[in-house]
């Protein structure tokens, strides 16, 4: 229910949405290869990372790439010029996104009420026509322009930043 109330309110803020499915509740990125007969090739889903820094200011990020990206935390890092990163404990995520891991989504940002936490999005999302998303609940998705999230964060106040975020290179193992 909370999910379609969602929908209905990026409605009345004017924010449009191509596709909501419904599906089995996600506890990870869903396959969403069954849906290509009315998605065009050019989509991604989004992957959601709350991570957190270790020490110091213990900055706190929600990183959105494409599921399919093994994202280099170390490296993210050191694009970020921060302390190593770590992923925020489930008992945080709650208390800060009102979030469970699996559940975690763009829109949560609406729960983000001291803005603690930065949003940075994948640059290469740009590069495609839709992204899905959960509307607040792991066994629905959307899928909307990536515009359309940028205006969402309008409504609420918020920016994200925009980045290319490094991959995590394949470890060569030899064989002797």
């Amino acid at each position: 229910m909370k999910a379609f109330e969602f929908c209905d309110s990026l409605e009345k803020r004017g924010i449009q949405y191509d596709y909501c499915i419904r599906h089995k509740e996600a506890t990870g990125c869903v396959d969403y290869s069954r849906w290509e007969d009315y998605l065009d090739e050019n989509y991604a889903v989004g992957k959601h990372l709350l991570v957190q820094e270790r020490k110091g200011n213990k900055n706190k990020y929600l990183v959105i790439t494409d599921s399919s990206k093994q994202v280099d935390l170390k490296a993210l890092k050191e694009e970020l010029s921060c302390h190593k990163l770590e992923f925020v404990s489930p008992v945080d995520m709650e208390n800060l996104i009102n979030a469970t891991p699996g559940n975690v989504s763009i829109f949560n940002m609406i729960y983000d009420e001291n803005k603690e936490i930065k949003l940075i999005i994948d640059e290469d999302l740009l590069e495609t026509s839709e992204v899905a998303f959960h509307p607040l609940y792991n066994g629905m998705s959307i899928f909307m322009p990536l515009s359309e999230c940028f205006k969402f964060l309008n409504t609420i106040g918020r920016e994200a930043k925009v980045m290319s975020i490094p991959v995590k290179k394949e470890e060569k193992v030899l064989i002797k």
